[in-house]
């Protein structure tokens, strides 16, 4: 029996319609076990070198939702030795199908390559400068330990006119390394990037997520309150001789 023939044979109805459905339906598991297939083998081939061609497989058909999860289980099965190259193609080629993506696949991938984070996130700015701001914030997150190398390789890839909004950035991703992250501004980020760091005169506690001073809390403006002291013990916490 012939194609034309079986849809002949379904009800009228939605003999072509149900049919086209199914099909359609069928392409598209098919398309989700090929993506699988290529991230359940091995896309690192016998010589240890990248496999480009099976990454960019991987990403051919996927739609974007799913893209930082194919992105973070190539990396993941990828060779130790191969894993920031790995990383570094992924990133190109997700981006290239879907720049909307970049973020989240920033978050996924420094943190399984934290080494090599502060390049991945230099090169996610490049690739799309228009999510500058949640690059920083997401590289910084994902790789803390790395925060210092972060900052810098972002700032020599940014206009100087964003370097204070990096800066604010990162600080605020992760207010407990911000003197890690001055150390290594003034150690040689400043003079390599020409940025420009300024002083806030607000507390951590007032900034907003992009360093911004969006709070009304503020450094006490006079001197702390003198208290008095009696030489002696307390009951309270020794024993009276």
């Amino acid at each position: 029996m012939t194609l034309s023939e079986s849809i002949q044979k379904l009800p009228k109805p939605f003999a072509v319609k149900d049919f086209n459905n199914r099909i359609m339906k069928k392409n598209i598991r098919m398309s989700i076990g090929v993506a699988v297939a290529i991230i359940g083998g091995s896309i690192v081939s016998a010589s240890a070198a990248v496999d480009k061609d099976a990454i960019k497989a991987a990403f051919s058909k996927a739609p974007g939702a799913e893209m930082p999860y194919i992105a973070n289980t190539l990396v993941a099965k990828a060779k130790k030795v191969d894993k920031a190259e790995t990383a570094m193609e992924v990133l190109r080629v997700s981006v290239a199908r879907k720049p909307a993506v970049c973020v989240s696949v920033v978050s996924f991938i420094c943190g399984l390559v934290p080494d090599a984070a502060a390049d991945i996130a230099a090169e996610a700015v490049k690739l799309t400068p228009q999510y500058t701001k949640d690059i920083a914030r997401a590289a910084a997150k994902a790789a803390p330990a790395k925060i210092d190398k972060i900052t810098i390789a972002i700032l020599k890839v940014t206009n100087v006119k964003k370097h204070q909004m990096v800066y604010n950035t990162v600080v605020a991703a992760v207010p407990s390394l911000f003197r890690t992250v001055n150390q290594a501004v003034l150690a040689g980020g400043g003079s390599d990037s020409k940025g420009v760091i300024t002083t806030v005169g607000s507390p951590i506690s007032a900034l907003g997520a992009d360093g911004s001073v969006v709070g009304t809390d503020a450094f006490p403006s006079g001197a702390p309150t003198p208290v008095s002291a009696s030489v002696g013990l307390d009951p309270a916490r020794y024993n009276v001789p």
